[in-house]
């Protein structure tokens, strides 16, 4: 079924008149001096520009509000008004401004706001912790939350408040807990019968029982949220699903099952018109033929991804399809031209600035420099991608050094001749990139 695209005019249409009809509340109000009306209007603007994520016009209306609740002596609704803007202040990142607020409106609210209004803002609290990665002290007000709608029988804030403690859990390396939490949030979604929640909640704990090799329970997780989707017709999400199961079935080198899975994604990619999806599924399939040394057929399934990466300007998908195919090559031993995808790789990882890739392959090659007899010239381009590796602290630095070492034994070097040549490699880098070393180890010279 291809995508419908429907024109918007008239929904654009009726913000336009819905704004109006806004606006002219509080102006209305000032008129016939209803200040509690006017600080009441001027509040519903800013929310209606919430909505819009049109901030700073948000945080105006809310800030002239304030200003009118304040001169009327409405606390309430002073306190709704810093309430508001806190949260604004959040949305843009002003997090230790944002907490400042949002103690001093917890004060009011425990003394004259409902428990709905407390958790709220202990929500809030606890956001702005996670996002400074607080994970303690967000653990704790997020379990205040988490108490308060337990104890008012809110099982949709409860809900809300479960995934988020679980996410904390999952960043703090504490999965075990995230499961339980997930599990406790699983069994609540489906008393209220959300059953897209549940579906959600499903992908979540197949998460974690792939982090921690439980693939059989992951598979039949992902199978009862597959039926969902398959159920209402959410054909992004099927394909989503089948990915992920795809993926296992790949690493459990079940062949025939990855395949079927990543052809059906492609299928609905296809269906829908989703280049980036359809882009994603070739690899996908090129990946299960590699894995069964289908050379050839896995070099056409990433030509076609490649096609579809420059149809849609994909140029970091681009990088990552030079450096699959050139995979291949090397695999089968055809290290020139191996060499040559990478070089196109390359290019496009330096262009787009992405210091890790760029840095992988630059040790490829050297590796594959090494591989046509120029050792010592492979020698320092390996060298200069595991320095730049370590340089930005990347944890794969510590996977590809032995090869690079076992080079540097093979070729004698003393530890002050290495220490020498990486100095060297480096104030190479800076004048051209490495292409210097790049010649040196691939021209015809």
């Amino acid at each position: 079924m291809k995508k419908i695209v429907y024109s918007d005019t008239s929904d654009r249409h009726d913000l336009r008149e819905r704004r109006k009809k806004i606006q002219r509340s509080p102006k209305t109000n000032r008129r016939f001096k209803n200040k509690e009306g006017e600080a009441k209007g001027w509040f519903r603007l800013g929310t209606f520009y919430v909505k819009r994520e049109q901030y700073e016009e948000a945080r105006e209306n809310y800030q002239k509000s304030l200003k009118i609740f304040r001169h009327i002596g409405d606390e309430m609704g002073q306190i709704n008004a810093k309430a508001a803007i806190a949260r604004i202040d959040m949305k843009q990142g002003n997090y230790d401004k944002a907490r400042e607020s949002f103690r001093e409106v917890l004060e009011g609210f425990e003394k004259m706001g409902s428990p709905e209004d407390v958790a709220g803002i202990l929500c809030g609290l606890a956001l702005v912790d996670a996002y400074q990665e607080k994970y303690d002290t967000a653990r704790d007000n997020f379990q205040r939350e988490l108490e308060i709608h337990q104890k008012i029988g809110d099982k949709a804030g409860e809900i809300s408040t479960l995934r988020n403690l679980a996410s904390i859990d999952i960043r703090i390396g504490d999965q075990d807990t995230a499961y339980e939490s997930y599990l406790r949030a699983l069994k609540l979604l489906r008393d209220v019968d959300d059953r897209f929640g549940e579906a959600e909640t499903l992908h979540k704990l197949a998460e974690i029982d792939i982090e921690q090799g439980r693939d059989e329970a992951a598979i039949k997780l992902l199978q009862k949220a597959l039926d969902f989707w398959r159920e209402v017709g959410d054909e992004v999400e099927e394909a989503n699903t089948l990915d992920r199961m795809g993926f296992i079935w790949l690493n459990q080198e079940k062949w025939p099952s990855a395949r079927e899975a990543f052809k059906r994604s492609l299928e609905i990619w296809q269906s829908i018109d989703d280049n980036y999806g359809e882009a994603a599924a070739w690899h996908n399939l090129a990946l299960v033929d590699f894995s069964q040394k289908e050379f050839e057929a896995a070099m056409e399934k990433h030509q076609k991804a490649l096609y579809m990466e420059r149809l849609i300007g994909d140029e970091k998908g681009m990088a990552t399809t030079w450096h699959n195919m050139a995979s291949i090559d090397l695999d089968r031993g055809d290290y020139r031209a191996g060499a040559d995808k990478l070089l196109k790789s390359l290019a496009i990882n330096q262009r787009l600035g992405e210091k890790a890739s760029e840095a992988m392959n630059l040790t490829q090659l050297g590796l594959v420099a090494a591989k046509i007899g120029r050792a010592e010239e492979g020698l320092r381009l390996a060298a200069l991608g595991v320095s730049i590796l370590e340089s930005i602290r990347n944890p794969i630095a510590w996977q590809i050094r032995p090869a690079v070492d076992a080079l540097t034994s093979d070729l004698s070097y003393a530890q002050e001749q290495l220490d020498s040549m990486i100095k060297e490699v480096q104030e190479s880098y800076d004048r051209d990139r490495g292409w210097g070393l790049i010649e040196a180890a691939f021209g015809e010279g």
